[in-house]
């Protein structure tokens, strides 16, 4: 039988099928995981290599280590069905764990006894192990629960889990502008890694809890993996070859946003991660809102919305960047770039995900899906590591065309917002059987989708009164 049989869930009856017991512990395990490398993958890690004086380059380096290490599911994704998923995630879990307390005891270091390169070299190689342990062990993790979660019901799940997420991220970054903002002492990043030390070990209770498949009823390849053919496999491909051209602008903004705060806009540590807190509560609430629509709506309508976002959004920072906004207006211009990057990024977050759960066969899952995700990561990580020399080389440069100066960071989002805009030339040719009209989806997210949140906000609201 071939690897590429057509998915056994695509005949599944379109009645709601109920989610598995103890599903809840996966979002419980989403809120303490998130807490924990939203902390040494995200802002906080890129502001203490800041505070070390790194340069772009390294920037760089440490913004794509895990993408470029997610190459390690490929080789990892043949002992998954062996071992069982919940033992390999679990496994990779814990080994990643006690990474993080090695970081929390380099950011401890006072600065007068140990020099900065030092600290630099430290941290990055243990950003390698962390992400090695991670790269190995997430393979597991979206076979897992595409197995448990209901194709009808999967935008809901995936919307949940996000929403979990965003809430432990917004709560973290809080904290820790709160800490920088109070403590700007040389421990200051030491308490922060040590909280993301704390959510790890906790987040493995509930990963425990999380239901499990049962290692014989897992559909087996016991055949050579045809990875030729699961590559081109031409729904699977069309869509790689899409998510390939819109990664590689995701992968370059988002490791260099931080600097760019930094740097160009002049915003203090505490600020930097008050922005990311707000952006991460407007994507929140935009979950919230679509969250009913995605399962209904199918996901290219999705995308293309989201798409459109990130295009005014890194085209606003081009705009801001080459002269044309005015710095005066940084206050309204950071308001309106939270909403588009939270709005891009919460459609982008559960239609991405979505439409590759849906598009790969059931035999074989975990081998479409290790192959997806090292594809988008590793273009993640070219999109970062490609302007990191750049930016380095272009630090000072600067040409004034009329009202337009072209600078590093206007020539950078300018190129990132052509990316995003020929993604969407690509998206068209991706074949998806499920899918609202153009005109039905806008009047679902603009007219419908808002209306049933506010009855359902209301709704909370009365039942949780009195009597």
């Amino acid at each position: 039988m071939s690897l590429l049989h057509p998915n056994k869930e695509a005949g599944a009856s379109s009645s709601q099928e109920p989610m598995p017991p103890g599903i809840h512990n996966v979002y419980i395990f989403e809120v303490f995981n998130t807490a924990s490398w939203s902390i040494v993958l995200g802002s906080p890690m890129l502001l203490f290599l800041q505070h070390l004086n790194a340069t772009a380059t390294i920037f760089a380096i440490a913004a794509t280590l895990a993408p470029f290490l997610n190459i390690l599911q490929i080789p990892s994704a043949r002992f998954v069905e062996r071992v069982g998923y919940r033992r390999f995630v679990l496994a990779g879990w814990i080994s990643r764990s006690f990474v993080v307390i090695g970081m929390a005891i380099v950011a401890f270091l006072p600065d007068q006894r140990i020099d900065n390169t030092t600290r630099i070299y430290s941290i990055i190689i243990l950003l390698f192990i962390y992400n090695t342990m991670r790269s190995i062990s997430v393979c597991g993790m979206l076979p897992w629960f595409t197995h448990i979660v209901p194709e009808n019901r999967r935008g809901e799940f995936l919307a949940r889990d996000q929403m979990a997420g965003a809430g432990a991220t917004v709560v973290c970054l809080f904290l820790s502008s709160l800490l920088f903002n109070v403590h700007e002492a040389w421990y200051a990043y030491g308490v922060v890694f040590s909280l993301s030390a704390v959510c790890a070990f906790i987040s493995l209770l509930f990963l425990r809890r999380v239901p499990d498949v049962p290692v014989e009823k897992i559909d087996r390849n016991r055949r050579p993996i045809p990875w030729r053919e699961i590559f081109f496999y031409p729904p699977f491909f069309k869509y790689i070859r899409y998510n390939v051209i819109i990664n590689l602008a995701l992968g370059g903004s988002s490791a260099f946003w931080v600097r760019y705060f930094k740097t160009f806009l002049n915003i203090s540590e505490a600020g930097i991660l008050l922005v990311g807190a707000f952006t991460t509560i407007v994507l929140a609430l935009m979950l919230f809102l679509v969250a009913p629509l995605i399962d209904r709506a199918g996901n290219k309508p999705v995308l293309t919305v989201s798409n459109f976002f990130f295009a005014s959004h890194f085209g606003g920072w081009a705009l801001y960047a080459g002269g044309l906004i005015p710095h005066r207006f940084i206050m309204p211009m950071l308001c309106v770039q939270v909403c588009t990057a939270a709005f891009g990024g919460a459609l982008w977050n559960l239609a991405n995900v979505r439409m590759v759960m849906g598009l790969v066969p059931q035999m074989g899952r975990p081998h479409f899906l290790a192959l997806y995700s090292v594809t988008a990561n590793i273009t993640l990580g070219i999109g970062g590591l490609f302007w990191g020399p750049i930016m380095d080389h272009l630090a000072h440069w600067n040409i004034v065309w009329g009202f337009w100066h072209w600078n590093t960071y206007s020539l950078f989002y300018s190129t990132i917002c052509l990316i995003i805009l020929i993604g969407l030339c690509f998206l068209g040719n991706v074949p998806e059987p499920k899918t609202m009209t153009w005109d039905a989806f806008m009047h679902e997210l603009l007219v419908k989708t808002p209306s049933r949140a506010v009855s359902r906000l209301i709704g909370r609201l009365r039942g949780s009164g009195p009597g």
